[in-house]
């Protein structure tokens, strides 16, 4: 009879051992009898992330996100597969690879997984050579929108970004948004822009309340909200 977590001694190296073997069983029970999408992505993130020094395990990884997401549409293992192909430098210079980050990425955004609809829209938007036959500003934008629409913080961040020397109002439309999800960046933009009234009537009071936010925000600590994603905490 295995034992439950809370009786494994972590600092001795047997049970460690012991301990990931039995977690590993967990989940592949749960993919392969089971038949859990939340299971399967737990698998792949075990291979790919937990067991990573293994020889064959990254692939292993790749194979079962890429199940993952093609049978069971887990838009979150359709962002690690994508994720995976792209932080492997080696295959960039392969135009079938990044045909491959693009679709998975795709994918994922349209399960409803907001940072792969994040992550595809920076890319369209990368003037990179590489990327060059995906290039698709509108789109990249519109995708960017999505996400921050959908709680997305780091897609807020960004359209703030890319607004900030053409249009001020869009820029504060954002950084409002971001603030508003704990993102102490976006509170001094819209400080910063109220302060200064630059593109907006400067308004010191909003000023001081966003300035005083983002220091509350700093102090505390505190950790952006999460967005509308489907997603699997490990």
């Amino acid at each position: 009879m295995s034992r439950g977590n809370s009786e494994y001694d972590l600092r001795d190296a047997s049970q460690v051992k012991e301990y990931l073997q039995n977690v590993l069983i967990e989940y592949q029970y749960s993919c392969f009898k089971e038949e859990d999408p939340t299971g399967c992505h737990r698998l792949g993130y075990f291979h790919g992330y937990v067991d990573k020094d293994k020889e064959d395990a990254k692939e292993k990884a790749k194979q079962i996100f890429k199940m993952n997401c093609e049978k069971y549409k887990f838009g979150q293992s359709c962002d690690s597969l994508a994720g995976m192909i792209l932080h492997d430098k080696k295959y960039l210079t392969e135009k079938a690879d990044r045909d491959d980050i693009i679709k998975y990425f795709k994918l994922a955004c349209d399960n409803h997984y907001y940072t792969a609809c994040k992550n595809l829209g920076v890319l369209m938007l990368d003037k990179n050579e590489i990327w060059k036959d995906y290039h698709d500003t509108k789109k990249g934008r519109e995708l960017l929108h999505m996400a921050c629409e959908k709680k997305n913080v780091d897609s807020c961040y960004i359209l703030q970004r890319l607004y900030s020397k053409k249009s001020p109002e869009k820029t504060l439309e954002y950084a409002l948004k971001g603030c508003e999800l704990d993102d102490g960046k976006s509170c001094v933009t819209a400080y910063q822009l109220y302060l200064k009234g630059f593109g907006v009537e400067k308004n010191t009071e909003l000023a001081n309340f966003y300035k005083e936010r983002a220091s509350y925000i700093q102090r505390h600590h505190i950790a952006t909200k999460p967005d509308e994603s489907t997603r699997v905490t490990m």
